[in-house]
Order: structure tokens, then sequence, then C-alpha cells
């Protein structure tokens, strides 16, 4: 039993070190194809120009700078489903209801502060507080600009990762201050102190904010008499005040927003994958492997005017070498049994005279036909067929089996030439006799019987289907 199962085990692994590996690379961004042999260790053993690879062989496809946030792949293969190697990352809830890369209202309106008399008299805080928000403004606007330049790239199926990368970088460096890190360093630090920075900067525009709602009412107190004019004044500036706490609050909300969706989609782009990987079993003569790249439910999600329509699709054509064909095919054949086969008869004398039939007499054949697949339209093998004689009165009375080498053309083989050896009945005498002797015998069948012998055919033949 261990003998048994030694063997077994020896047998599989044989097969397995057996079986031949190629990957076909495909380069999104470049439109390049390669054909590459592997060896057992998936290394790189050889690059192929125009591959037939052997059947039964697995065969890895690569498909190398695929967007995964602006492309999805669709594949279809005729004899069966492709199996991807590996899943990529699901981005169809990612960005919720987006609906556009930028959001409004990010800018705070300072232009009623410093309009008051009663503001401006032994208050220093007017021009600060404006200066300050001027500086937060530009700050929101960079950040609202990264997630912008970010959501535009990922979009873009015609970036690989690094470019979307060093984009992204690059805009996040225009922010000057000397308070951040280099965002080239820790991408991750820099996105930290920036929310930090921002979320310091409100809190002390809104701490001088209040500082000043607390002046101008404590000065408004110490007059006396205020003029209707200057009450409804003091009035408007408190109002505008007020407003620009709440404005403050939401713009700083909605930058730190946009923060946690560039620390999100940065998250999101550094762990995904532009490549995408499929095994497929080369088991067909000829594959046709058919790539269509639509966009992709993220790009659908960030932008509603998406109708995932399809960017572009390309075929990889696959041909297989190796294996055993057979198919059938009927046949018209040639066959000739020279100096063997006769037409003998009785002369009126009783001599026993004969015709000789090394003639090619037309025969209606079966074939089967067998042969190493090399080719699409080409392939050297051999035939086995039966054949009955077409040729008149003179046919001898049975079935000659046929054998030999053939040549196989065109599509799936259909057309094939054969010749070689013909074993089939021929007419001998009896009874010892031979030609011209006499016989008394009046009829020719009671001294002559039909034998097998061998001779040899040619003939064309159209194969019906496969059979394997």
């Amino acid at each position: 039993m261990k003998f048994k199962i030694t063997i077994l085990a020896i047998c599989v692994s044989m097969l397995s070190f057996a079986q031949e590996r190629y990957r076909v690379l495909y380069d999104y961004e470049t439109e390049k194809v390669a054909y590459l042999k592997l060896d057992k260790n998936n290394k790189v053993k050889d690059t192929l120009e125009r591959p037939k690879i052997k059947r039964n062989s697995l065969v890895e496809l690569q498909l190398k700078n695929v967007n995964p946030f602006a492309v999805d792949v669709v594949t279809d293969v005729k004899e069966e489903a492709l199996h991807q190697g590996g899943s990529g990352f699901n981005f169809s809830s990612l960005l919720g209801g987006i609906n556009s890369f930028s959001s409004s209202d990010m800018d705070l309106n300072v232009q009623n502060l410093p309009a008051s008399d009663i503001f401006t008299r032994g208050n220093s805080r007017g021009p600060s507080i404006s200066n300050s928000v001027s500086e937060l403004n530009e700050m929101n606007s960079n950040i609202s600009a990264l997630k912008t330049t970010m959501m535009s790239n990922l979009l873009n199926p015609n970036l690989s990762k690094d470019e979307i990368l060093e984009s992204v970088l690059s805009t996040a460096g225009l922010q000057q201050d000397a308070r951040l890190p280099d965002p080239n360093d820790n991408f991750y630090v820099y996105l930290t102190q920036l929310e930090k920075v921002v979320k310091e900067d409100k809190a002390d525009i809104a701490q001088n904010i209040t500082a000043m709602s607390k002046e101008v009412e404590k000065e408004a107190d110490s007059t006396a008499s205020l003029s209707r004019g200057e009450l409804i004044e003091r009035n408007y500036l408190i109002s505008d005040l007020q407003s620009l706490l709440s404005n403050l609050n939401q713009s700083t909300f909605q930058t730190v927003e946009n923060l946690n969706k560039v620390k999100q989609l940065y998250t999101m782009l550094e762990a995904s994958s532009f490549e995408r990987t499929y095994d497929y079993m080369l088991e067909a003569d000829k594959v046709n492997i058919q790539l269509k790249f639509v966009q992709s439910d993220f790009a659908s999600d960030a932008d509603n005017s998406n109708d995932g329509s399809t960017l572009k699709t390309r075929n990889i054509k696959l041909y297989s070498k190796g294996g055993f064909k057979i198919n059938t095919g009927v046949a018209l054949t040639l066959n000739n049994f020279g100096s063997k086969s006769n037409d003998f008869y009785i002369e009126n004398d009783g001599t026993i005279g004969a015709d000789k039939n090394d003639y090619f007499a037309p025969n209606l054949s079966t074939m089967i036909n067998f042969y190493p697949y090399t080719g699409e339209n080409f392939n050297i093998g051999g035939s086995f067929g039966l054949s009955i004689p077409i040729s008149g009165e003179n046919k001898a009375k049975g079935v000659n089996f046929l054998l030999g080498p053939s040549l196989h053309f065109g599509s799936k083989s259909r057309l094939s030439v054969s010749g070689g050896l013909a074993y089939g009945p021929v007419k001998k005498l009896t009874n010892g006799l031979e030609l011209g002797d006499t016989t008394s015998q009046i009829n020719i069948d009671n001294i002559t019987k039909d034998v097998y012998d061998f001779g040899y055919f040619f003939g064309i033949s159209f194969s019906l289907f496969d059979i394997k």
C-alpha cells in the first residue's frame, strides 16, 4: 500500500514539474504586450516574440498601471472565465454622497470688521484678526486644492501610482508655514500637524473675536448717550462678529473634513495595487481574452455624470501547441493494389486469363485523423480509415483498411491529405491453379476467392467534428 502511494506521489510530482508556466504582461499606460516564459520558481526565463504556448500550461495574465480608482476590468474568454488572482479594494462607498471635488463657503468675510469708529477707537484687534482670517482662508483654500488635486488624479486612468503620489506630495509642499514639517518625510505626520495648525489658528481667531465683542459692548456701555446711527452701527458690528464666529466654526469643520478625506484617500492609494493578475489554464487551440476597461464605481460615486462607459477594449490572443488531436472525416480515396489485383476469366479453350487491375480505384472512405497539435493552419499526423470501392462492376467485394501519414490544413485542420498502406480484398486463384493453366470449370467464381493483401492509397478528406 505504501509503495502504491509513493508511486502516485511521484507521478503527481512529475506532472506538476512538467507543467510549463508563462506570463503575459499588458501595460495600460504604454499599451505594450510582452510574453514571458517562467521557470519553476516563477522567475522570467525567456522573452517570446510570437509565442505558441504548450497546451495545459498555466498562463498568468498580469495587467500593469491599471488605476483601480478610475478603471474596472471586465474579462471575456470563449472557453471559460478567468480566475482573478487577487481582489482589489472596494471603493464604492468611500466617498459617500460627494458630488464635487471642492466645497463652497470656505472663505470668511472680514470686510465689515474695521468699519466702525466705535470699534476702531483704542482697539488694535481689528487689523490683527483680519490678517489672521486671511491667512486661515489661504490655508483652507490650499487644503481644498490638495483634495481636488488628489481626487482629479485618482480619477485619471492614464496616471500611474507613482505619478499620483508625486503630484499629491508636490501640491502639499505648496503650503508654506514654518510650523509644518516636510510632507515628503512623512505625509501622515504632515496632515496631522496641518490639522493642528488649522485648529490652533481657528481658536486664536475665535478668542480674539470674543474679546472684540466684549470690548465693543463695554465701550458702548461706557458712553452715556449714543445717537440712533451709532446704536444701529454698534448692533451691526456685534452681529457681524457673531456671524464671523459662526462661519469660522463652519469653515474649520469643513477644512478638517477635507483633511480627513485626503488622509483616507491617501491611505487607500498607498494600500492599493495598480496591477491585476489572472490565472488561466490554456487548453484550447486558440484563445482570445477580451479585456474591457470601464469606468469604476468609485468614479461613478465621485461624479454623478459618470455613465460607466467603456474606456477601451483590448484583445490578448494565445495560441497553443502540443497535445494530441483526433477528428473524423469523410474522404475520397484512390486505392491501388498493383499486380496483386487481377480480373480473372476463362477462355473458350479452358485457359485461365487475367486483366491487370493496376489502376487507382475510387473509394468512399471514413477516416480517423490523429496528430500532435503544432499550429493553427498546418499539422502533420496520421490517418486510419475504412473504404468501400465505388469503381463499378469490376469492384472487389469487402472493406479496405487504410493507414498512413497525413497532412492537415486550415482552421481546426478540416482538410486532410492522406496516403499510405491499403489492406483490402483481391481475387486469387484456388486449388493450386495459376495464370495460363486450363480448367474444366465454366464459372470463374468456382476457382477464385477474395483474399486480403496490401496495396497503397491516396486521398483527401474533410473532417466532420472533433473527438478530442
